[in-house]
């Protein structure tokens, strides 16, 4: 693949998405500019997971263009584009074989694989390997089971696997979901050492928590529960009381404190 570090990382242009004759997303218009964070935000059923597997070639727009790191898809081989993305989702199942260990369950992501019955990584890769988690912080841990580790632990080993082919774009469904309070910041702290790298990849974060949103993010999707675009920009500029309020069909109260996003109800529901 040509150079793709200053072609947008995604670009959604006039997309919906159906499936079984029901309306998913309508008229999405987005972009994420080539190594910058974004996220996607809205209810439950808002599309966000829908459109983090469009965004890695994994299901198809009814209508609309879809560029991911200036391809656009389907005009050109989708198993190239995939080999520039890595993805996390919180909630699928890794089944990697129980006797797997941290650094071997990084070092799968090489072949694409849940396993290393049949493949050999080469001193390369397991330094390769070993680097991420260090990035991750979790080299203490490389020799640990990976069955043993905490939920935490474990995202952190799954992201440090979606690393290893230095992708271009990296997207977390709901990375920090069973996560509790220190857990999670730790975690998003972490993901704070990939903007250290020569050459960063774009991050995109599926969300319903503002809180989980991190400093760095500058472009923000808000999504209805309809799949409309309710706002888009930086944060500041659609993370307000008003379009949350919008989005969520809930009143809502935001407060901004060193660049993360709170959101709480408003206490006169519970009067109600």
């Amino acid at each position: 693949m040509s150079d793709t570090t200053k072609k947008p990382a995604i670009r959604f242009e006039n997309l919906h998405f159906l499936r079984r004759g029901r309306t998913i997303l309508q008229d999405i218009n987005w972009e994420l500019p080539a190594a910058a964070w974004g996220a996607i935000l809205g209810p439950n059923g808002s599309g966000k997971s829908s459109l983090l597997r469009i965004s890695s070639g994994y299901l198809w727009p009814t209508r609309g263009t879809v560029h991911i790191l200036g391809y656009r898809l389907g005009e050109h081989p989708l198993a190239d584009i995939r080999r520039s993305i890595g993805v996390v989702e919180a909630l699928s199942v890794y089944p990697f074989d129980d006797g797997i260990r941290a650094v071997e369950a990084v070092c799968t992501g090489f072949f694409g694989k849940l396993t290393l019955a049949y493949d050999q990584p080469t001193p390369a890769q397991w330094e390769r390997a070993a680097q991420l988690l260090c990035v991750m912080r979790l080299e203490y841990l490389a020799d640990q089971l990976f069955g043993t580790l905490s939920t935490g632990e474990k995202m952190r080993v799954l992201i440090a696997r979606a690393l290893v082919q230095n992708p271009a774009l990296l997207l977390l469904d709901e990375p920090t979901t069973g996560l509790d309070l220190p857990t999670r910041e730790n975690f998003l702290a972490t993901l704070e050492q990939l903007r250290q790298a020569a050459h960063p990849p774009a991050l995109l974060m599926i969300t319903h928590h503002l809180e989980e949103i991190p400093p760095p993010t500058r472009h923000v999707l808000l999504l209805s529960r309809r799949g409309t675009v309710i706002a888009r920009g930086h944060p500041r500029r659609t993370l307000t009381a008003k379009l949350l309020s919008e989005a969520f069909e809930w009143p809502i109260q935001v407060v901004e404190k060193e660049e993360r996003f709170y959101a709480h109800s408003s206490p006169q529901i519970w009067s109600r």
